[in-house]
């Protein structure tokens, strides 16, 4: 599929991509800068070794799973399958060739139940329990009064070539449409509500192009109470963290000219936790696949046994390769903030951000490992809460955005480029402790104005 998409481009156009991708970026070997220098080189941390720590217990829905039906299966043998195990259909959400169902189990039997579904390969390709995570958000720690991840980043520099005028979803608890976002957050889906996700598995498309949205997808979003408003505050500080507009209030987004395609997956008043489930995530994603947006933020998990984890969470995997290998998209997640090496196998199909502070350092809150693909600013952000103020926040809820920016930024200047192509650039205009990967910040840092530079 993706060597059908880039078949597309003109010999021209391969021509200039090969070109860019040859001009690999030095990483810097000047001495350590001030905090607020665009030239900030990052140091590894000293006491985070790479031991796998004890993954803690993950909380799901009782008596409840998820299952992908094959595309295959005989409709038939599949209901024979569950009739078999007492197992009840609650809801269907269906995108193209991908089929998933939110099943009841018997009382205490869901373990045997999940067992032997995911024996059932003929009718089954991926079977995994509702699981419940928190926003990645640590706002315990230590404020700081300056938007020093915009220079560390080049940002500045990296306007003059473009701001990102793309769509980005931001899967959280909705976006307030505040004074820094003004006239750029969409009506959005609410994927949290049980009537929504009923709705929206009633309604959701069956499948597209990006950047196309179709009829069924269109009635579910105007179906939707949408997802404009936030009481808790989280997904409007990771919006603004993208987003935030050149309006000489509170800080500046990564990328100016974005807009922002909000679904609320999770609700809660301001000061509780923010949790999402496997299902809202699902819905979500199936929306996004309708939204014209190639590029998606999620902030919300946990070590091991986090979204990311492709073995508990084996329906939601199937969908993020969807997004990626068929409709070019991007999947930005947050590393957490338990202080912990995640040795998890890393998959590629989205990208894992740990946070820095300002002295280029881990951020103390920061997860690391095999996890990890790129890392940004996370400590001392500014951007604007819901009651309109500024707000500085911590944890890698938001150095995930700020990553999703850069890719923004990418994007509007050039909206063609394959997604594999985006992530290359990204790569190539990193900063790191030292050349290549490592388990702390992965690739490094994205340097805003490089990659703008690199992009075709």
């Amino acid at each position: 599929m993706i060597s059908g998409l880039v078949n597309k481009v003109s010999k021209e156009r391969k021509k200039i991509f090969a070109i860019a991708m040859t001009l690999a970026v030095g990483f810097s070997s000047a001495a350590q800068l001030p905090a607020l220098s665009a030239e900030m080189k990052l140091r590894n941390p000293v006491n985070r070794p790479y031991t796998r720590q004890i993954a803690p217990r993950a909380d799901f829905q009782p008596d409840v799973l998820l299952i992908m039906v094959d595309p295959k299966a005989d409709k038939d043998e599949v209901k024979e399958t569950l009739d078999d195990l007492h197992v009840t259909v609650s809801q269907t959400i269906q995108s193209g060739n991908l089929q998933l169902m939110l099943v009841k189990t018997e009382k205490g039997k869901l373990a045997q139940t999940e067992a032997k579904l995911t024996k059932d390969n003929k009718h089954f390709s991926a079977v995994g329990r509702n699981y419940r995570f928190r926003a990645n958000v640590a706002p315990d720690d230590e404020f700081f009064g300056q938007s020093w991840h915009l220079t560390a980043m080049n940002c500045p520099k990296a306007w003059d070539q473009g701001k990102g005028g793309v769509k980005v979803a931001v899967l959280d608890t909705g976006t307030q449409n505040i004074a820094d976002l003004n006239g750029k957050v969409e009506k959005g889906f609410d994927a949290n509500t049980f009537a929504a996700k009923i709705l929206g598995g009633l309604l959701m498309a069956g499948g597209s192009l990006p950047g196309i949205t179709d009829l069924a997808g269109a009635a579910a979003a105007e179906a939707s109470s949408g997802a404009r408003s936030d009481r808790h505050g989280h997904g409007t500080w990771v919006a603004s963290c993208i987003a935030a507009n050149l309006n000489k209030v509170t800080s500046v987004g990564i990328a100016p000219s974005a807009t922002i395609y909000p679904i609320r997956i999770a609700d809660a008043a301001a000061g509780n936790d923010a949790m999402a489930d496997d299902f809202s995530i699902a819905c979500a994603m199936f929306k996004v696949f309708t939204s014209g947006a190639r590029i998606v933020n999620l902030s919300y998990g946990a070590p091991y046994v986090g979204f990311h984890n492709a073995a508990l969470h084996a329906p939601l995997h199937k969908i993020f390769s969807e997004f990626y290998y068929v409709r070019q998209g991007l999947l930005f997640l947050s590393a957490g903030n338990d202080s912990v090496f995640d040795g998890t196998p890393n998959k590629p199909y989205f990208n894992m951000v740990s946070a820095i502070d300002s002295t280029g350092g881990l951020a103390n809150f920061s997860n690391y490992g095999t996890i990890v693909d790129f890392t940004a600013p996370g400590k001392g952000i500014h951007c604007m809460g819901i009651d309109g103020n500024d707000a500085t926040v911590n944890g890698t809820s938001f150095s995930s955005p700020i990553v999703a920016g850069v890719a923004a930024l990418i994007l509007g200047k050039n909206p063609a480029l394959p997604n594999f192509v985006v992530e290359q650039i990204l790569r190539k205009s990193c900063v790191n402790s030292a050349p290549g990967w490592n388990a702390y910040y992965g690739w490094g840092m994205p340097d805003a104005e490089r990659a703008l530079k690199l992009t075709p």
